[in-house]
């Protein structure tokens, strides 16, 4: 425990108690919660009750104070920047969930802040820190020469169900979007964007697929291969809760994502697949805040001959994304080498290829 590196959540909300919190307690070897920070006065109490013994505070400073050294920012992505900027001005550490932003020039101004400060700035892309999607990745990046087409599929319920038995009182009920997130929105894109492209690229693009750009994105890139600047089509349809986006980085690679919000489904669904010459390998993962569910990956191969291998893999059910990622950043903080967690430059590269797709909705 004496070991373990003192850090302050900063927001306390859905996806907070969700994920963060609760997977904190199975990792208190390496990292304690030492304050929790919230500005919703009608919370600190319920906080306070929930959370004995650690510090519950209004401002980043008392939690400074009270010994945290590192910083998870938990708050809505609007305003990460001001909130992360807070932290490396007081020599925090900070994992930022997603989206670090969805408007290019906060995440512009906060590597400016990273390098004046010396202090990292780690990306939630929880689902790279999966063990299952990091052997995808490496198939990607085997086999990219001769892959025909990259495919992914959500179906995603995007209901209060998915996580409410998950959630205490004090936090649950039916998320209500901030005239804030609205502004924030239309700043990222343009005066000129129309809602339906505003829709898009808050949810569909920025909330869910800003995940999977990320993990196609990052394998490509080993064979200098982009998304950015090769997009072919994005559209819409059911008023913007179905989106689909296709890119062709290389001449005979395609690359296709669609995310559909069906609340009466109750389930989340996620299917990635590279199909190559010789090889398919298909990558299925449940729901992110599962315990009971962990991704599969299933990988055939064919010879020259044409006989072909199968193989499967599959997760530790409980290792969830979360708790590697949170692994993984506690690992680096104490200075672990040969760890690497996802920083703002690829946020910001992933924020230029939605932005792009969503301004090609028509």
């Amino acid at each position: 425990m004496s070991a373990a590196i003192p850090v302050v959540a900063i927001g306390a909300g859905r996806v907070a108690h969700a994920a963060h919190l609760r997977e904190l307690r199975a990792l208190d070897d390496q990292l304690r919660l030492a304050a929790v920070v919230e500005v919703d006065g009608a919370r600190l109490d319920a906080l306070r009750s929930a959370f004995a013994g650690v510090m519950v505070c209004a401002t980043v400073e008392e939690a400074v104070r009270a010994g945290a050294r590192a910083a998870l920012c938990l708050t809505p992505w609007w305003t990460h920047r001001d909130v992360t900027e807070e932290c490396l001005r007081l020599g925090l550490p900070v994992l930022c969930e997603k989206p670090v932003s969805l408007d290019p020039m906060d995440i512009d101004a906060l590597m400016d802040a990273e390098k004046r400060s010396g202090v990292p700035v780690s990306v939630g892309y929880m689902k790279r820190h999966d063990p299952i999607v990091a052997r995808f990745v490496r198939h990607i990046r085997e086999h990219a020469g001769t892959a025909r087409r990259i495919s992914v599929t959500i179906n995603d319920p995007n209901s209060p169900e998915q996580i409410e038995h998950l959630l205490p009182r004090f936090v649950s009920g039916v998320r209500r979007y901030s005239p804030d997130q609205a502004a924030a929105v239309e700043r990222a894109l343009g005066p000129d964007a129309h809602p339906v492209q505003r829709e898009v690229y808050a949810r569909g693009l920025g909330g869910s697929l800003i995940h999977q750009v990320n993990i196609v994105q990052e394998a490509l890139s080993w064979h200098g291969l982009e998304l950015l600047n090769r997009l072919r089509l994005c559209s819409q349809w059911a008023r913007g809760t179905a989106v689909a986006c296709q890119w062709q980085p290389a001449d005979g690679l395609m690359v296709e994502m669609s995310h559909a919000r069906l609340p009466e489904h109750r389930t989340y669904r996620e299917r990635i697949e590279c199909v190559g010459e010789r090889s398919v390998a298909t990558l299925r993962m449940p729901s992110p805040y599962s315990r009971d569910l962990g991704a599969s990956l299933d990988i055939d191969t064919w010879d020259a001959t044409g006989v072909c291998r199968s193989d499967r893999f599959t997760a530790v059910p409980g290792r969830t994304g979360f708790r590697m990622q949170l692994r993984s950043w506690a690992k680096s903080l104490a200075g672990d080498p040969d760890v690497a967690m996802p920083g703002l430059s690829e946020a910001r590269r992933d924020v230029e290829i939605l932005r792009e797709a969503a301004l090609a909705v028509s």
